[in-house]
């Protein structure tokens, strides 16, 4: 670091006991760091401002990741990242929340035509 720079993991206080850095999500993920940092900044998820591969990023900021990977337009790349980043909350022993819990026999109910 250059002169009078400080360290962003010593002023924000990115703790890895409280969530997951962005170097362990992208490389469960297999997504690129630029389509990492596509989903994180649509799901509105403050990020390092450039490169910040040891940020953390806490349970919270993961789901709203996971709901935005799940859908829109990052269903194609999107899901099977969310499917690791669960998997990683599950190993923690996180809840999910409500509105991320699969209902049993999952998916859509078939629409009727007529």
């Amino acid at each position: 670091m250059r002169r009078g720079m400080e360290s962003t993991d010593d002023l924000y206080g990115n703790d890895p006991s409280k969530g997951w850095t962005k170097t362990v999500l992208i490389e469960v993920s297999g997504l690129s760091t630029k389509t990492f940092d596509t989903i994180r900044k649509a799901a509105r998820v403050k990020g390092p401002s450039h490169g910040g591969r040891n940020w953390v990023f806490t349970p919270e900021d993961l789901f709203l990741m996971i709901r935005k990977a799940e859908g829109g337009t990052f269903t194609e790349r999107g899901k099977p990242a969310a499917e690791a980043w669960r998997i990683l909350v599950a190993e923690r022993g996180v809840d999910l929340p409500e509105e991320l819990k699969r209902k049993e026999g999952g998916g859509r109910k078939p629409r009727t035509i007529g």
